[in-house]
């Protein structure tokens, strides 16, 4: 019998250090702020710039192409989306998910990711939560805008590539020097660009999507408060609007 209690006893000191602590984790993470990573693409507006820049120039060794990184949607899975980290990742896991090139994403204008003004502006957690859902919520409606673009000017695309392949076969022949070549793709690039703006599928598009951004931008400042609303319509009066 007292061997009994003497193990009763010795469980209960053994017992008692695990559950103090595992009742400190549990207020622990209770009591843990809602951790946000306003790092994230999550927070990166996309618009009709992104689209253009998206759509990669005809060249002598290249086919002009839609940007898969872009049109995929695929950069939403970079863990990272600021200025001087964007390069770095896109070496290994960027270009291995999403197989597309990165020229895009260099031109791509920081003053539209949101996540670097939010940060400064002391949210609260309902704060971080929503604006989190309305990020989510803008690229899910965006992203299958950016498809129907890719879709709509797929045939100009299509027809700028025949033409590439003629110019590449003058050289080939020796009819046209590489630099007269350069030349006439800068042209073929250019007058394809114009081509796409002017499409009105293209337009439809780009109309669509202006609504969704401005939709973004009054769903933000209806989660502020005070200073905050001020901040913002400074902040997001200074971001260029391609619509």
């Amino acid at each position: 019998m007292k061997r009994f209690k003497s193990l009763l006893f010795i469980t209960a000191i053994i017992a008692l250090p695990l559950i103090y602590f595992t009742a400190c984790s549990n207020k622990d993470q209770v009591n843990e702020p809602n951790q946000i990573n306003f790092d994230s693409p999550q927070f990166a507006v996309i618009d009709y710039t992104d689209l253009m820049n998206g759509v990669e120039d005809a060249t002598l060794d290249n086919d002009m192409t839609c940007d898969n990184s872009l049109y995929s949607y695929g950069f939403l899975r970079m863990s990272s989306f600021v200025q001087g980290n964007v390069s770095g990742m896109m070496g290994g896991g960027m270009m291995s998910v999403a197989g597309g090139g990165t020229n895009w994403i260099t031109r791509f204008d920081f003053g539209k990711h949101l996540g670097l003004f939010f940060r400064r502006l002391n949210l609260s957690d309902q704060q971080k939560s929503d604006l989190k859902a309305l990020m989510v919520k803008f690229h899910d409606d965006m992203k299958p805008l950016v498809q129907q673009f890719r879709d709509a000017n797929a045939d100009i695309i299509k027809a700028t590539n025949i033409a590439r392949k003629a110019i590449l076969d003058q050289v080939k022949a020796g009819t046209m020097t590489r630099e007269e070549a350069k030349t006439a793709l800068k042209d073929l690039n250019d007058r394809t660009r114009e081509q796409i703006k002017n499409n009105p599928a293209t337009q439809t598009i780009k109309e669509s999507m202006c609504a969704l951004r401005a939709t973004l931008f009054s769903d933000i400042a209806s989660k502020l408060t005070g200073e905050q609303v001020t901040k913002w319509e400074t902040f997001s009066s200074k971001i260029p609007n391609p619509c």
